[in-house]
């Protein structure tokens, strides 16, 4: 009977041992496959997300650039300019226009980095104290042609801080769409 007793509690003692590490595999099993899970539910999240924001980056850096563009001497004074202005109307209308268009696009440095952004900031306050260094040079002795033809002068032949930034974003959207 000792035996017997022997064999019955060394098969409990199985059975027990047998369903602890049975119960621990299950239970690590399981946890393994709902944290698979969940990293495949975040890929999916992120695949979707990408899916919104991606066009979204791609016009901020459409903007920015069009922005620097139509912020260039040229383009400026095109915009700005009518027949019979005095230069004080002018200079005044283009820093008025920097600074809307500026502000219209405030939203976009969301989706740029913040580098960039820096840049964009930067062409913008140096166009704008490029225009004030003339008028305030100049005075009022300037016809608007003649302030626009040294507004030229002053960026011609030398990088500006448009190019400069044009360039930057250029190289940011390279290297984070390739």
């Amino acid at each position: 009977m000792t035996v017997s007793v022997i064999i019955v509690a060394i098969l409990a003692l199985v059975v027990i041992v047998k369903e602890f590490y049975s119960s621990e595999t299950t239970k690590k099993f399981i946890e393994n496959e709902q944290k698979k899970t969940i990293l495949e539910i975040q890929k999916i999240q992120e695949s979707e997300v990408r899916k919104v924001v991606t066009p979204i980056q791609l016009q901020a850096y459409e903007r920015l650039v069009l922005f620097l563009e139509r912020m260039t001497p040229n383009n400026l004074v095109l915009r700005c300019y009518q027949p019979q202005m005095s230069t004080q109307l002018l200079k005044d209308v283009m820093i008025q226009n920097i600074r809307d268009e500026f502000e219209h696009n405030l939203s976009q440095q969301l989706y740029i980095s913040s580098q960039a952004w820096v840049y964009i900031k930067n062409a913008k306050e140096d166009m704008i104290n490029t225009i004030n260094s003339i008028q305030a040079k100049e005075g009022e002795s300037l016809s608007p042609t003649a302030f626009a033809g040294r507004l030229f002068e002053m960026l011609a032949g030398k990088e500006s801080q448009i190019e400069l930034a044009q360039d930057f974003l250029k190289e940011e959207i390279q290297k984070r769409f390739q």
